[in-house]
């Protein structure tokens, strides 16, 4: 097997492992938080993007917009803290 097949399988587990720890590292009710935060989100979005009229849309894309980034900021902190922490 040639070193370049061995790290794509190291990157594949280590990315499985990832998301392995995500879910038990964490309570279920916050896992079960972060899912329904993401679905309620993407349905946000996806209103606002096909079926908001013109007046809609000016008020409510940059207010998602704020709150995806927030969310994912907020995420990636904690997710620093939490591999810092192990």
């Amino acid at each position: 097997m040639k070193n370049s097949q061995r790290a794509g399988s190291q990157d594949d587990r280590a990315s499985t492992a990832r998301m392995r720890r995500w879910w038990t590292g964490e309570k279920l009710s916050v896992r079960l938080f972060e899912v329904a935060f993401f679905l309620v989100l993407t349905g946000a979005l996806a209103w606002d993007g096909w079926f908001a009229s013109a007046s809609q849309n000016v008020t409510w894309t940059p207010a998602l917009v704020s709150i995806t980034i927030a969310a994912a900021t907020a995420s990636a902190i904690r997710g620093s803290r939490m591999s810092r922490s192990r």
